[in-house]
Order: structure tokens, then C-alpha cells, then sequence
């Protein structure tokens, strides 16, 4: 990682923020963010970096190109989402104590969520784009490489949530900054966990 990748998780966060704003975006946002990356990492290990102009023109098209398969991506996020906040709602309001306790669970699976879809958009976006399962396959894919690496995985969940944290903690810091780092942590713990892992888990689990 160099200067100029910090300079591009500076202005790609912000850029996933602003594309998921329609809400039914969200997947769309991190299919073409984890896409992007992947062709950073992967141009950059081979010797040829990509300039901003072309990672700014990935992330727009494959944006468009993802806005239909990261529909239940989004959905996914708004069920989870709209539900901790329902029971936060309920909660404060009436002094209900589970729907409190639901609350804070919801928070925990939101983490887990989202890191499991960006696991799962990574495991998509190396696909080539002519033979790209469906989303429940490429779920069940990252839950599988997940579970591969358990000690990993749990470190990835706790960083993950100290990332997700500043939405809350300070957002400014967290629309600046967070989507792009979760998308590098990804991108990077990916290739040096599996390497080709791609091929690895795509034909090693093959469950459709």
C-alpha cells in the first residue's frame, strides 16, 4: 500500500457513501468498491499500478453493471439495519429491555453481515464476469473461507467492528475512511490467505 492507495481509500468512501444513498444501492456500492480494489492489488503485484482516473472509472462501472446482482446485498443490510433500529426505537421509548438487548444483537450482526458481504462480493468480483454466481453461492462460498480460518476470522470481526464503530463513535472519520479501509482489509487478507484463492473456493465448495 502507498500514498496514493490512501489517497484513493480517501476519496472512494466517501464515493461509495454518495452511491449508496438510494439505500437499494448498497450492494451495487460494494460489489464496484471491492472490484476496484481487487484491480488495484492485483495490477500493482504484477508491476503496472492503475492511475486514479481508471480506478474512479472502474468503480462507476461496475456500479451500473452490479446495481441488479447487489440488490440482495442490499436488502440484506436494510433488514438488518431497519430491524436494530426498530428495536432501538422500541427500546427507548418504552423502557423495554429485550428489545434493547435485540437492539445491541443487531449490532453485532450487522458487523458480521457486512463483513461476510464483502467477503462474498470479493469471491463475485474474481470471478470473470461471463460465469458469476448468484448471491447465495458466493454467501455460502465466504462462509466457507470464513470458517476456514477461524482465528483470522475472529481478529477480521474485531477490526471490522472498530471500523464500523466510527459511524457511530465519529462518523466524518467513518464516511472518509471506512468503506475503503474494510474493502482494502478484505482485498489484502484474500489474496494473502488464499492466493488464487478465487479457483480455490469457487470449485472447492461447489454447492449450487
Amino acid at each position: 500500500m502507498s500514498y496514493k492507495d490512501a489517497l484513493t481509500i480517501g476519496w472512494s468512501s466517501p464515493l461509495v457513501i454518495l452511491g449508496s444513498i438510494p439505500v437499494v444501492t448498497l450492494g451495487a456500492s460494494i460489489l464496484a468498491l471491492s472490484e476496484m480494489w481487487i484491480e488495484i492489488i492485483s495490477s500493482e503485484s504484477k508491476g503496472r499500478p492503475v492511475s486514479e482516473r481508471e480506478r474512479f472509472e472502474t468503480f462507476v462501472s461496475e456500479w451500473r453493471n452490479n446495481i441488479l446482482a447487489g440488490l440482495p446485498y442490499s436488502v440484506l443490510l436494510i433488514v438488518l439495519v431497519g430491524g436494530g433500529y426498530l428495536y432501538l426505537v422500541v427500546g427507548a421509548t418504552s423502557g423495554n429491555i429485550l428489545a434493547l438487548l435485540w437492539a445491541l444483537l443487531s449490532l453485532y450482526l450487522i458487523v458480521i453481515a457486512l463483513i461476510w458481504l464483502f467477503r462474498a462480493a470479493s469471491i463475485r468480483m474474481r470471478s470473470v464476469p461471463e460465469d458469476r454466481s448468484g448471491f447465495r453461492y458466493t454467501m455460502e462460498s465466504a462462509a466457507y473461507s470464513l470458517a476456514e480460518e477461524p482465528a483470522f476470522t475472529v481478529l477480521y470481526f474485531v477490526w471490522g467492528g472498530f471500523v464500523i464503530s466510527l459511524s457511530q463513535i465519529f462518523p466524518p472519520a467513518f464516511v472518509l475512511l471506512g468503506p475503503g479501509i474494510l474493502a482494502v482489509t478484505e482485498t489484502v487478507a484474500f489474496e494473502e490467505l488464499f492466493g488464487d484463492g478465487a479457483e480455490r473456493i469457487r470449485f472447492g465448495y461447489v454447492r449450487r
